[in-house]
């Protein structure tokens, strides 16, 4: 039940519709609230939105749950990833930093 909706959370999120994610994403969290990848996105959302705050509550949840975490383990590999998918994908990583997610 939750993966369809962090999907589309996600979705949003590579289309730069930060805004429309966070719901996609919350009620994904309500479903499955251990999973950390999902507080880390909504981190990447919230930093978007200009929520500094917000975001970093989210990557110190996710960081918490996940251990050890960092862009590098964290990022969806780009083997096989179309350059559209690379560049939409690369301010997430931003976000995830700029949150609070350690780059090694």
């Amino acid at each position: 039940r939750w993966t369809w909706l962090l999907g589309a959370g996600m979705t949003l999120m590579l289309m730069d519709r930060s805004e429309e994610a966070v719901p996609w994403l919350q009620k994904s969290l309500a479903i499955t609230p251990g999973s950390g990848r999902t507080h880390m996105l909504l981190s990447a959302a919230y930093e978007k939105l200009g929520r500094p705050a917000e975001a970093k509550a989210a990557m110190a949840k996710g960081l918490a749950l996940r251990p050890g975490s960092n862009l590098r383990n964290v990022a969806l590999p780009p083997k096989n990833a179309s350059p559209i998918f690379i560049a939409a994908s690369e301010w997430i990583g931003r976000a995830y930093l700029a949150a609070g997610l350690p780059e090694r």
